[in-house]
């Protein structure tokens, strides 16, 4: 029989013990709510500058028609001479001139190259002591006047790039586009093309694997690529040397030349793009069309979505002179299809094209001119915006005039120093647009333009063209290296 007082000891015991417990939870729960001890040691690392390479920018060259010669379907022949204008300013210094050296590309495929010149690459050398990019730039112009090809088609000079979008051209009847691929650098490159259209992406055999000697451009037929294609968007990426890439696309009607155009990258993908220059000229003869079909006078954005999520799209379509309000629709857009965008009811003007959606895309817009005996198209691309401060050069060309769309939520106020030193001040009120004419052929250095997204437009009797201003790259910077 268990007395009264060993009941109360054991009693006793079990007390101490569970209070032992509660002491070693309360200090274990005490431990991990104080902090720890620690011993950081932050690895070392070395700051190191990469060499800074020269700066440098590729004029596409002259115009170029397949099958001059009918036993030769597959040749390339250049059908006139091209004109260039370029040159750098030192950034920040007001103007101060930079050296260009001016070289030609090997073009192996033009067998007129001899006659009507080559891609051109312009180089400014680097700096040892330079702190800041110089402000390169270039363009080229071409009227073309041949029985196979006629129209004005502008160009500006660009930097290469590993991965480039080309929203443009066609491959139906009638239409001819080619890929002009330049390697300016020192080592082969390695071209991938990734082909959509309005069905989606195409199975393009010898898309992929393209092989561009250091030096030189290759001349690649879209058609060959992927026939019979509407609304092509290309997106070019390579690897070993980089690339700059542009488009050429003619229109025959019948016997008729139709216009030309050579159209540079547009901007990577994004969820806002700018496309600055979109000009509406009145329509011509009333051509004769199907029941719900466009007209080929009616402006239209191609848009790209590359991702695999559709898209819903906001386009805003603004004046850039004050003639009329702007106008805005919203669309939604399927991955991976190349959809035309038909702008109807635009009143003639200028007008810059704004587009937002909830997925990147990429996107151009074309616009179709008919003068008194020929008729003409452009591309405006999508436009970057730029730095405080950038040049621009004006290739020859009708009626020449720089479009400047403010992508900010400030007003900028651009100040334009022409050669010569004619200035011009300008004030584009934020997220609107403005034009003002230029003189071509030579160059204006313009400040005060931080979120200007710019482009150079030309307007004649039956002539047409447009290509953006591209912002220059930033210098190499230091880079941190961590030794194992």
């Amino acid at each position: 029989m268990v007395t009264k007082r060993r009941v109360a000891l054991v009693g006793a015991r079990m007390t101490a013990g569970l209070a032992g417990i509660v002491v070693v939870v309360v200090a274990v729960g005490g431990a991990a709510l104080a902090p720890w001890p620690a011993v950081v040691s932050e690895p070392e690392a070395t700051l190191v500058t990469p060499v800074a390479s020269d700066q440098t920018q590729v004029c596409p060259g002259p115009l170029l028609t397949l099958a001059a010669d009918s036993s030769q379907a597959d040749v390339a022949t250049s059908v006139s001479r091209f004109d260039t204008v370029y040159g750098a300013r030192a950034a920040g210094t007001g103007g101060a001139v930079v050296d260009v050296t001016r070289s030609d590309l090997a073009a192996v495929e033009n067998a007129e190259s001899a006659r009507d010149g080559a891609p051109q690459l312009l180089t400014v050398p680097a700096g040892a002591a330079a702190q800041a990019a110089a402000l390169v730039n270039g363009a080229q112009s071409q009227n073309a006047a041949s029985e196979t090809l006629g129209g004005l088609a502008t160009s500006a000079c660009t930097a290469a790039d590993s991965d480039s979008w080309l929203v443009g051209g066609s491959t139906d009847v009638g239409r001819t586009s080619l890929v002009l691929l330049s390697n300016p650098s020192t080592v082969v490159a390695t071209v991938d093309l990734t082909v959509y259209g309005e069905t989606g992406q195409v199975d393009a055999p010898g898309s992929t694997g393209i092989l561009v000697q250091p030096g030189t451009q290759r001349i690649i037929s879209l058609a060959g690529l992927a026939p019979n294609l509407l609304s092509p968007v290309v997106h070019v990426q390579a690897t070993g040397g980089q690339v700059a890439a542009a488009l050429q696309q003619s229109v025959i009607s019948g016997i008729q030349p139709g216009g030309a155009e050579l159209l540079g990258p547009t901007t990577d993908a994004a969820t806002e793009q700018v496309i600055p220059g979109v000009v509406v000229t009145p329509p011509g003869a009333e051509v004769s069309v199907d029941e719900g079909a466009v007209s080929e006078d009616t402006p239209t954005v191609r848009v790209l979505v590359p991702g695999d999520a559709p898209a819903t799209v906001s386009v805003g379509v603004q004046s850039e002179d004050g003639a009329s309000a702007g106008t805005s629709l919203e669309v939604v857009i399927q991955p991976g299809l190349a959809t035309e965008i038909p702008l109807s009811g635009i009143a003639p003007g200028n007008y810059t094209v704004s587009l937002a959606g909830d997925q990147p895309l990429v996107a151009a817009a074309l616009t179709t001119v008919t003068g008194t005996a020929t008729r003409d198209f452009t591309w405006a691309s999508a436009a970057a915006a730029q730095a405080d401060e950038f040049l621009v050069y004006i290739a020859p060309g009708p009626a020449p005039a720089l479009h400047l769309a403010n992508t900010s939520d400030v007003d900028s106020v651009l100040t334009l120093t022409a050669d010569g030193g004619a200035v011009t001040t300008l004030t584009v009120p934020a997220g609107q647009s403005v034009v003002t004419g230029v003189t071509e052929s030579i160059a204006y250095l313009v400040t005060g333009g931080e979120g200007i997204a710019a482009s150079v437009g030309y307007s004649g009797d039956g002539l047409a063209s447009s290509y953006t201003v591209s912002p220059i790259g930033a210098l190499v910077q230091a880079i941190p290296v961590y030794p194992r």
